[in-house]
């Protein structure tokens, strides 16, 4: 069985033959997608579907996996991970009526995986990924990578805002003496 490098296949086949189905090994780009701190590394997304003709159309199910290369919220260095998405999505056949309007077409004898593929993995991409879960990261005033080392850094300035509060805190620590 070969596999697919094309997200754009050809269903003549098993449409309009309901019960028939095939397997397609998929290994192709999804170029474009991507976060703020996240996207799908080139070439890395492969799956394993089954497409299979029903009365409507073709039924895709399957689990697409991608490559991931992130870049940590906190500390800003590349990693990499990888996602995975279960998806079981019909393709609407010419002339038959749609659930929704957002359903996924067959354009004349193939459909085109991509979209559906696009808004599986999409919904995966981390929107904060963290490259360990004790990540310090960076100093927020003078930038240094705080899993690295410390930094000479001192906050000794206090918010105004909390001013009354610390004066209550020395009139207590004098009632107490």
């Amino acid at each position: 069985m070969s596999r697919v490098q094309s997200l754009k296949i050809s269903v003549a086949q098993i449409l309009g033959r309901p019960g028939t189905q095939k397997e397609i090994p998929v290994v192709a780009p999804l170029e474009g997608l991507q976060g703020p701190l996240a996207r799908v590394a080139p070439e890395s997304v492969r799956a394993e579907l089954r497409v299979e003709a029903v009365v409507e159309g073709v039924l895709v199910t399957g689990r697409p996996v991608a490559t991931l290369e992130l870049e940590c919220a906190r500390c800003l260095k590349p990693f990499g991970a990888e996602v995975a998405s279960e998806v079981c999505e019909l393709f609407v056949a010419p002339g038959t009526e749609a659930p929704d309007e957002d359903a996924y077409r067959i354009d004349g004898l193939e459909i085109d995986l991509e979209p559906m593929l696009r808004d599986a993995l999409g919904l995966e991409l981390p929107l904060n990924p963290i490259c360990s879960k004790d990540c310090k990261g960076l100093c927020a005033h003078c930038g240094a990578d705080l899993n690295v080392g410390t930094c000479d850094c001192r906050d000794d300035a206090t918010d105004p805002r909390w001013a009354p509060l610390e004066e209550l805190k020395a009139k207590l620590q004098e009632e107490r003496t």
